[in-house]
């Protein structure tokens, strides 16, 4: 029911956004407001959404949109005086238009990579310590967004290896793509030791969720069951998602004796029976 519940708020906050869309466009109409650039957001509930409540880094956002950002701010909380809005420029996107060339192009970005590129909007070429001084990205995400666009040849770099405070970023302007419209890709960095092992962890739970509710679900059906059976029953279920291990089935049955839905038959070690 939960899940179900979370995708129907999911889906309800997809019209709303749509339709609020509209107002806002339509109030800027009625008080003849216009804005500097074309503009659409998503309103999500943080509760229906498996998102984080902040971006990963702090940012600044880029002059040409705060205009925008404050007047949606405003109208926003405006209508809705208690709710608390929260930007979450990561997963945000825009298109941006590159006419310093022989010819124009349009170019779908992530709101970083936009920051990074309209510092050259005043500037050929930067080191990488002003870029950060001016868009706040920490490090991590800074070099994300700047290798992504180094890859993608709009800028050019001067220095091999890792960047770092002092190296130097130019606008390419001899940049030449067969299509006019494209997208630029988010580089990826290679995780920490303690990222990889955030990751594995949090995995291994989501394993262990999911492999107690199959043992659920097959004791639910069957009340009695031998532990052999009940492994390969469960081993089955879980194949088409991932190959869990005997030993984390074992942990997972033991879980369940612990919370009282499976318990061990009297005099029998090897059979469960399910606990209504």
């Amino acid at each position: 029911f939960e899940y179900t519940n979370h995708l129907h708020r999911m889906f309800m906050d997809m019209n709303l956004s749509a339709d609020f869309n509209s107002q806002f466009h339509a109030h800027l109409s009625g008080k003849e407001v216009s804005l500097p650039h074309g503009f659409s957001t998503l309103i999500l509930q943080s509760g229906a959404w498996p998102l984080p409540q902040q971006s990963p880094s702090p940012f600044d956002i880029p002059e040409a949109l705060q205009k925008t950002i404050t007047i949606f701010g405003e109208y926003y909380t405006g209508k809705f005086s208690g709710r608390v809005l929260n930007w979450l420029h990561h997963l945000s996107n825009g298109e941006l238009k590159m006419n310093y060339l022989k010819k124009p192009y349009s170019v779908t970005m992530t709101c970083y990579q936009m920051g990074v590129l309209l510092l050259f909007n005043t500037a050929v070429e930067m080191v990488y310590s002003d870029i950060q001084e001016q868009t706040k990205l920490s490090d991590r995400e800074l070099q994300k967004t700047v290798i992504s666009l180094v890859d993608s040849k709009i800028l050019l770099r001067h220095t091999e290896g890792e960047l770092s405070s002092g190296s130097l970023l130019t606008l390419n302007m001899a940049f030449t793509s067969k299509r006019t419209k494209f997208k630029i890709s988010a580089a990826a960095i290679r995780e920490t030791k303690e990222e990889t092992t955030h990751t594995h962890n949090a995995i291994d739970e989501d394993r262990k969720l999911y492999l107690q509710a199959a043992i659920v679900r097959v004791m639910k059906a069957r009340k009695v069951l031998k532990h052999t059976l009940l492994v390969q029953e469960v081993i089955s279920v879980a194949k088409a998602r991932f190959s869990p291990s005997v030993s984390m089935i074992k942990k997972c049955i033991e879980a369940l004796i612990e919370k009282q839905y499976l318990e061990r038959r009297e005099g029998i070690h090897d059979e469960y029976h399910y606990v209504a």
